[in-house]
């Protein structure tokens, strides 16, 4: 199933590289582009470990090179070969494979892919995504799905068109691969983050989409965090969708508890529901979920037990039952050393010294809060803004006293 999802990314991102070509007729110099293209691969994709001597770690670094060289090869595609920069594709990789038990549905399972890749050659603002679509408010969310649609992968790029401490706009591209075909997608997005004490802070996030099966629709978010310090996150989303398709407006609303134990262990619980509006409100479905995470034999390898307990309403009777369900998850992330070295360095906070002391065997951890604990959008602006006009004031006056006794020597010197 893993070749499958690749080699189907794979002729994704050919032919999206070979669109230009075709628009515009054959490159100036084949051999240059061909030539730079493989030297792009080869910075970004080359496994440090070079040749590694147990049958699983040759069988993983196999497969994250070849999960790797497409999004390489594009980005040499669109880059300019002469002006090669020794700046390798960012590239990290979840597959999730799912075993799930329900009480009433019974046995099923699934795999997932998720990616977000940087091409630092075609922009530091572009980015290609592998994704479930409710993955494209920018945060991983594997709790318990509004709807089965949701399990559907979407490939495609996403813009950054403006980034700052406190806001970002970006627009996406994508299609929905299924059986029936593409579903294509687009989509505009800003959000807007407020720092509400030191350790909470609020942000609100809208976007307007155009899908060909549920044609115009905007969707409205609210999130709430508390980060106590950088291994625990407390968050209260609120989330209503509305387009031409939707029952009135789909809402949910959920409060989720992380706690990080170390870097290779973690638990989250969440709990909360979703429904519609229209004809009237409906709760659909109540839901508590508790989830123990653990690396186990390789950083890159990881598994999940998830036990829930679910009230779902039956729209036909209008009766809600009890559920019993249980699932368990094997995650195997595939990523190359720029990435992993990004996503410690955000992690830190960009501590040369902490991130020297990392062990290489530990994995990063994906949803902890981290230095992001200790952000500056959770310190009031104007306080912010003081503390640096004072640091300037005092570095200015550092400077005019450094610079007197030079005066007098001159004066002496000329006397």
């Amino acid at each position: 199933m893993i070749h499958g999802r690749s080699a189907r990314f794979g002729l994704f991102l050919a032919a999206m590289a070979a669109l230009p070509g075709v628009l515009a007729g054959e490159a100036d110099d084949p051999d240059e582009t061909e030539k730079y293209q493989a030297m792009i691969a080869d910075v970004s994709c080359r496994d440090a470990d070079d040749f590694p001597e147990s049958w699983l770690d040759r069988s993983h670094s196999f497969l994250s090179q070849r999960l790797c060289e497409p999004a390489a090869w594009f980005d040499g595609f669109f880059g300019d070969p002469r002006s090669f920069e020794e700046t390798p594709v960012g590239t990290f990789i979840r597959v999730r494979n799912s075993l799930q038990w329900d009480e009433t549905e019974g046995w099923s399972a699934g795999a997932r892919v998720r990616a977000n890749i940087s091409l630092p050659r075609v922009s530091e603002r572009v980015r290609l995504l592998v994704t479930r679509d409710d993955d494209l408010s920018g945060d991983f969310r594997d709790g318990p799905s509004t709807d089965d649609r949701d399990e559907s992968t979407r490939l495609g790029l996403r813009f950054i068109a403006s980034e700052q401490a406190r806001s970002q706009l970006d627009f996406d591209g994508t299609v929905r691969v299924t059986s029936g075909g593409l579903n294509p997608r687009l989509r505009a997005r800003y959000r807007y983050v407020q720092g509400l004490s030191e350790n909470t802070l609020g942000r609100a996030t809208q976007s307007v989409f155009w899908e060909r099966a549920d044609g115009f629709g905007t969707t409205s978010r609210l999130d709430w965090e508390w980060l106590p310090d950088r291994d625990r996150l407390v968050r209260w989303t609120g989330e209503g969708t509305i387009s031409e398709t939707s029952d009135g407006i789909d809402w949910r609303s959920s409060v989720t508890a992380f706690r990080q134990l170390s870097p290779s262990r973690a638990v989250r619980t969440e709990v909360g529901a979703f429904g519609f509006t229209d004809p009237r409100f409906e709760v659909e479905e109540y839901f508590v979920a508790f989830r123990f995470r653990q690396q186990f034999l390789r950083n890159w390898l990881f598994y999940e037990i998830q036990p829930e307990h679910a009230w779902p309403l039956d729209l036909e009777t209008g009766l809600r039952r009890r559920d019993w369900r249980l699932t368990v998850t094997l995650e195997v992330q595939f990523e190359n050393q720029r990435s992993r070295d990004l996503r410690l360095r955000e992690y830190l906070g960009g501590e040369d010294a902490a991130i020297d002391r990392w062990d290489d065997e530990e994995p990063v951890p994906v949803e902890a809060p981290g230095d992001r604990a200790l952000d500056p959008v959770l310190l009031d602006i104007d306080e912010f803004d003081e503390t640096d006009e004072s640091d300037s004031d005092e570095s200015e006056q550092v400077d005019s006293e450094e610079e007197e006794p030079e005066e007098e020597e001159s004066g002496d010197d000329g006397a």
